[in-house]
């Protein structure tokens, strides 16, 4: 149950992910832990993060890593196996392990690519989609958005280029600042999220990774903020 922003710019990408820890179990029981849990996970070339069953998610990277040599086109066929593997363990009809889906990142010629690995029916083959430049994705278990609608279709006329920033920490500091205002409104509504939020950013040859604690009652600052 998972928080995603993931923006796709013509020449990079920005990825952010809540670190909420909730398990919903087949009664209907919501079980909450008080632990920061990281839901993006690094390989050679970016990050994957992904909504659902935490544990399918990992065995899938697990699988991508070990078994099908870092292929991301195998994604789909990873999240496949491992979804089949969570079920024989704990049985099928769970809507977590059931909708569970991926979100990966790579570097490209021209900089970094996002890339969906999702089914929209149980009968469905997972399909591998490459996210559409200047494009906006939202991922959350709460269906109700309408206190940050307003937020997102600032962020999505506002998306601008890491080319188009003169330096580096202008370009973190002008995404956190109208991402951060998300998280804490979303998270008021949606019990199943925090707050706080993680943030990937990647451009043809870096990427930066953080911590944002978002507690501020103001605007953000790179450099008293965000953890490299």
């Amino acid at each position: 149950m998972t928080f995603i922003i993931a923006i796709q710019l013509n020449d990079s990408i920005v990825v952010t992910t809540d670190n909420k820890k909730a398990v919903l179990k087949k009664s209907g029981e919501t079980q909450f832990s008080h632990e920061k849990l990281e839901k993006m996970h690094a390989w050679n070339h970016g990050i994957i993060t992904g909504t659902g069953e935490n544990g399918v998610i990992c065995r899938s990277i697990e699988i991508f890593k070990n078994l099908a040599d870092s292929d991301i086109r195998n994604l789909p066929q990873c999240l496949d196996l491992s979804r089949k593997i969570r079920e024989m363990e704990i049985g099928e009809d769970y809507i977590q392990v059931e909708n569970t889906k991926l979100l990966c990142s790579s570097y490209t010629q021209h900089g970094a690519q996002l890339y969906k690995i999702e089914r929209f029916d149980t009968s469905d083959d997972y399909a591998f989609t490459c996210i559409e430049p200047m494009d906006i994705t939202v991922w959350l278990f709460h269906p109700n958005i309408e206190t940050i609608s307003a937020n997102l279709q600032n962020l999505y006329h506002d998306l601008k280029d890491y080319s188009a920033f003169s330096n580096q920490t202008e370009w973190i500091n002008y995404y956190l600042n109208r991402l951060a205002p998300i998280y804490q409104k979303q998270s008021q509504q949606d019990p199943f999220m925090s707050s706080c939020f993680d943030v990937f950013f990647q451009s043809k040859d870096a990427y930066i990774y953080g911590h944002i604690p978002n507690t501020q009652s103001g605007t953000l600052d790179f450099q008293e903020y965000f953890e490299i």
